[in-house]
């Protein structure tokens, strides 16, 4: 999210850069300090436009590259905090839904040998409530039972169901 907010105002600062110089030496008559603020405000719209059509256009990451790089655009999907419970231990981090699978990314991966959890949505048998009010539980037809503290479970485990209907389906 930094890293967008400083390409933005590299781009605006460049642009308002070109076109004051570009103003002043095509009206000659105005004042450079006219010319800047109308540069700065044209600067701006142009770097929003530029920044918004490059996040459009980035595209949607293939599941496989997320087992290759180091720092897919996690991101790009929807997703809400979670936290996944593995034996005694609470991990805290993010479940997200991915086009073909579903991935709990772990906050504190870099820093920690913690691998991102990833299942595919036609590998998953069941998905329902877990032992308390926020869990689920993600049962993997290989019999391997996960459970994640989530908010809105409801809307997690349809959201869920609706994804490995539609990946049985295709």
């Amino acid at each position: 999210m930094v890293a967008k907010f400083l390409v933005f105002l590299l781009i605006w600062i460049l642009l308002t850069a070109f076109g004051t110089f570009m103003g002043y030496g095509l009206f000659p008559d105005r004042s450079i300090f006219e010319t800047g603020v109308i540069a700065c405000l044209i600067a701006w719209v142009v770097s929003i436009i530029i920044t918004v059509l490059r996040s459009v256009t980035k595209g949607e990451i293939d599941t496989q590259k997320l087992l290759t790089s180091k720092h897919p655009d996690y991101e790009a999907y929807p997703g809400d905090v979670a936290n996944h419970f593995v034996g005694f231990e609470e991990i805290g981090g993010h479940l997200y839904f991915f086009p073909e699978s579903l991935v709990f990314h772990p906050a504190y991966k870099d820093k920690v040998q913690l691998q991102d959890w990833i299942i595919d949505y036609k590998d998953i048998a069941d998905v329902r409530q877990g032992p308390s009010i926020n869990k689920i539980v993600v049962e993997a037809k290989d019999g391997a039972v996960d459970v994640f503290a989530v908010h809105s479970k409801d809307k997690w485990i349809s959201q869920i169901r609706a994804k490995m209907k539609s990946s049985s389906e295709g």
